[in-house]
């Protein structure tokens, strides 16, 4: 696995993952995520990001019903006990979240072996019909630190970077699982994928990194998976919204970076 960090003083450190979410193998995703706890926690991270749905994959109520799951399912009991295990390191993950017969996109903050956040994705993207929409704000902190949450098609909007703002926040994970158009079958069609999700997802955060000075560091899902190509991006913009450090490339690959507090 390739790996990149930048260092500021008086940071925290996080490790951005550009990880493969395979759909509904609930196992084996639970296994990837306490193997990367372990290398976070291993390197001096404060926190591990995971892209959106990192979890229960992209799994979607229309083409996979029955696969979303409960913030009492026993994977993410098992997420949230390697915070304990791994002493120090936050997980910062998500599930396809099922709730009184609704299915949300949400992102969960567990820290030393308990959740300690929530956030629900309020706006959703133009293929997401079936998912229904949050309505609170993320009120997410590590220890005393707050740090923000966006979701994939929320970097097109202003509330989730403005919220974190407002809170005293000085960073905020974007965390995405953007599905690529076609599948890619080239390395040339999985450098078309990346570069346009680089472009957008960059300019997004660079866009609300200048407005409200902000860090943003971003994590997204990686490769193939049974219906669905993900493009791979772990990235972290500054507040002139200058991208510090990046991925190469659309594969696996962690990088670590320190956000200044």
């Amino acid at each position: 696995m390739g790996s990149g960090e930048t260092r500021h003083d008086g940071s925290v450190k996080a490790l951005l993952t550009a990880m493969n979410c395979q759909k509904g193998e609930l196992e084996a995703n639970t296994r990837r995520h306490i193997e990367l706890l372990e290398e976070g926690a291993a390197r001096g991270a404060r926190v591990v990001a995971f892209p959106e749905m990192s979890l229960t994959g992209s799994v979607d109520r229309e083409h996979w019903p029955g696969h979303a799951i409960g913030l009492d399912h026993a994977a993410v009991a098992e997420v949230v006990a390697a915070t304990a295990a791994h002493a120090g390191a936050a997980a910062l993950f998500g599930v396809a979240e099922a709730v009184d017969g609704r299915v949300y996109i949400t992102q969960v903050l567990a820290d030393g072996g308990r959740v300690t956040g929530r956030y629900q994705k309020r706006r959703l993207g133009d293929d997401e019909e079936s998912y229904s929409a949050g309505s609170e704000p993320a009120g997410f902190a590590l220890g005393s630190t707050p740090i923000g949450v966006a979701i994939c098609a929320e970097g097109a909007v202003d509330a989730p970077f403005a919220d974190a703002a407002a809170a005293g926040a000085r960073a905020v994970f974007f965390c995405s699982a953007p599905g690529l158009y076609g599948r890619r079958l080239d390395r040339a069609g999985w450098q078309a994928g990346f570069d346009w999700w680089s472009g957008s997802a960059l300019g997004d955060a660079a866009r609300h990194a200048r407005r409200l000075g902000l860090w943003i560091a971003l994590s997204t899902q990686a490769g193939s998976t049974a219906d669905e190509d993900f493009p791979g991006l772990a990235a972290l913009v500054d507040p002139s919204g200058t991208v510090v450090t990046a991925l190469a490339d659309w594969h696996e690959a962690t990088l670590l970076v320190d956000l200044p507090t």
